[in-house]
């Protein structure tokens, strides 16, 4: 009962997100219909149509499922990595005067550097090079495999972009317990390792969950827009992109839906993991 209500709640929470949608889908079908824009704006009945085959070759540049897959493996692994070192670094600077004072300099010069200014570097430094190439897998060098399609520099650049939100967000909550918390560790014998399990990380995941998110927005800005960039030829990106430049706008706009809704539900995804923790806490207690 309990969770058919916070279904139902879920939704009725959800209806009044959609009326602006539903406004901005009239709206465009209305001037599409009658001439109110230019003829190359499709409808939204062409841009459906699109969506409704995701496994037709488009423009051969691949399927709109094959494009969303790499987009999506790309984001994926680039955030695992961002989220592996970010985490545990987050941690050691947030209860450790001496590791604040060591790399705080060093964080706050790299911060303001944009991903897509370091796209140059990572060519110069990882050239083109898929994971195939690297990892010496000589037996799909020849075969279609989606690891031809994972750039080592292209997940450097995910990696600068979702690091910085993730290790500030984890740096901030460890930082945030309270001082009477981990006094009444301390009076109680507590060890370091047990106060960073029990008292440190429980306080602090809803800030490190905080950061998940805004490093994984980041993450999908930066993998739309740097698959725009020469040399890319797979991804979301590239496909509104190769779209654009041969005229076929329902196919531009099918990309430009589906980058929208897949960055809502890989947010929503982990506020729902983060919302599963606190319940979960809450009946721990």
């Amino acid at each position: 009962m309990k969770r058919n209500g916070r279904i139902t709640g879920g939704i009725r929470d959800l209806l009044p997100g959609l009326v602006l949608p539903a406004v901005v889908l009239a709206a465009w079908h209305l001037s599409t219909t009658r001439g109110l824009v230019p003829p190359l704006i499709p409808t939204p009945a062409a841009v459906v149509r699109v969506l409704a085959s995701p496994g037709t070759d488009l423009l051969s540049s691949g399927s709109l499922l094959w494009n969303t897959a790499i987009s999506l493996v790309r984001v994926v692994s680039g955030f695992a990595i961002a989220a592996a070192i970010g985490i545990p670094l987050g941690i050691l600077m947030g209860s450790s005067r001496l590791a604040r004072r060591l790399m705080s300099l060093s964080v706050e010069l790299s911060r303001p550097l944009s991903p897509l200014a370091l796209v140059p570097l990572s060519l110069v430094v990882f050239r083109s090079r898929s994971l195939v190439h690297v990892l010496g897998l000589t037996a799909l060098r020849y075969r279609q495999h989606i690891l031809h399609e994972i750039q080592p520099g292209m997940l450097f650049v995910l990696f600068w972009g979702g690091f910085f939100p993730i290790l500030l967000g984890t740096m901030a909550g460890v930082r945030s317990v309270r001082k009477q918390h981990l006094e009444a560790a301390r009076i109680l014998g507590a060890g370091r390792l047990f106060m960073l399990r029990h008292v440190h990380l429980p306080s602090a995941i809803p800030d490190i969950f905080t950061g998940l998110k805004l490093g994984m927005g980041r993450c999908w800005m930066v993998i739309i827009a740097a698959e725009m960039l020469p040399g890319t030829n797979s991804g979301l990106g590239y496909l509104v992109k190769y779209s654009y430049d041969v005229h076929r706008l329902d196919v531009m706009f099918a990309g430009i839906a589906l980058i929208g809704v897949l960055g809502a539900l890989l947010s929503l995804g982990l506020s729902s993991m983060s919302e599963w923790r606190t319940r979960l806490r809450v009946e721990e207690r």
